[in-house]
């Protein structure tokens, strides 16, 4: 089996009381014009707010239109990133899809089958595939998570690949290492440095790509099966 990590309200009662005379008396001479309300000042509430006439209600279908016309404007491809962590991981259906690819009922990881995987991402891969690291490579675990010196981290980075750097994968390798799966090589898109690095730890930087999906497959399959 697997082990997966990827109310109408009353209204108050008002108590009618006396008009007090004297109230009246003291009002403004009505004879005297009174300037229109367009000349009057608003009224300051606080620094922010200041009276005037309230918008009018949106309507739920009005502000569905809006709402998608922000959307049309300023579209952000990771929002399918979000919604899809946020789906439930349907274990039968993902086993079914590397079933298919390995045409094996069994999907264990083995060299066979990681041999078999290498093909079908061969032929399905778009490239240029421009990918970035899913989390630490194991040689800067020691200054994200331990207590190495930034600086000695800093200066290594230069030299060495790093999760947070973008590559290119110029080619899959016909390798495949029990421990490790396949293997690719990418070059870094900053100084152009090859490196040789398992695929299983890189993820598509376009996130609505194909490659998107065919690298978190394989990732998935890798490390759990």
């Amino acid at each position: 089996m697997p082990k997966f990590n990827k109310p109408k309200l009353n209204q108050p009662k008002v108590n009618k009381s006396k008009v007090n005379q004297s109230k009246f008396e003291d009002r403004p001479d009505q004879s005297k014009s009174l300037s229109s309300q367009s000349d009057l000042p608003p009224v300051q509430l606080d620094e922010t707010i200041v009276a005037g006439r309230r918008p009018k209600p949106v309507n739920d279908f009005q502000r569905l239109l809006e709402e998608l016309s922000e959307l049309r404007s300023g579209f952000d491809p990771e929002i399918l990133a979000h919604i899809e962590e946020k789906l439930p991981f349907n274990a039968k259906q993902f086993e079914t899809k590397i079933s298919k690819i390995l045409g094996s009922k069994n999907i264990d990881f083995s060299i066979k089958n990681s041999f078999k995987y290498l093909d079908y991402i061969k032929q399905n891969i778009q490239l240029p595939c421009h990918v970035t690291g899913i989390e630490e490579f194991e040689w800067e675990e020691e200054y994200t998570m331990g207590s190495g010196s930034q600086k000695e981290y800093a200066r290594l980075k230069k030299s060495q690949p790093s999760y947070t750097d973008r590559f290119t994968i110029n080619r899959l390798e016909d390798l495949v290492v029990q421990e490790e799966g396949i293997f690719v090589e990418v070059q870094r898109v900053d100084d152009r440095q090859k490196f040789i690095l398992p695929l299983s730890e890189l993820e598509s930087v376009d996130v609505i790509s194909r490659n998107n999906q065919l690298l978190d497959d394989y990732a998935v399959w890798f490390l759990n099966y």
